[in-house]
């Protein structure tokens, strides 16, 4: 189900931020990340299906959270690594953690 952007309606950093990293699997991609996971395989442990897994790096990618990385030539082979503004959601996903292990 598609959803019309807040964002560009209204001017709320909340909102902003949710059009990036308010996704299910995003943020627990970023918590992965956070956690030392840089390969596809490592991100696929969670169960992610590969087409919604590669979408979701593409734009953390193309958001500044994650950098893309060859780490192999033949084939060629990508490592996806945190940026400054990627490990900047360290204490939300610890926040969203701790508050999830109060209240469900």
């Amino acid at each position: 189900m598609r959803h019309a952007s807040l964002s560009a309606v209204v001017p709320c950093p909340v909102a902003r931020t949710l059009e990036i990293v308010g996704e299910w699997w995003t943020l627990l991609i970023v918590r992965d990340a956070l956690l030392g996971a840089t390969r596809f395989e490592a991100f696929r442990a969670t169960g992610i299906s590969d087409n919604i897994l590669t979408t979701r790096l593409k734009k953390l990618t193309r958001t500044g959270i994650l950098k893309r990385r060859q780490y192999q030539t033949h084939p060629a082979r990508y490592e996806y690594l945190l940026t400054e503004k990627g490990r900047a959601l360290g204490p939300v996903v610890l926040a969203l953690r701790a508050w999830g292990e109060h209240w469900t």
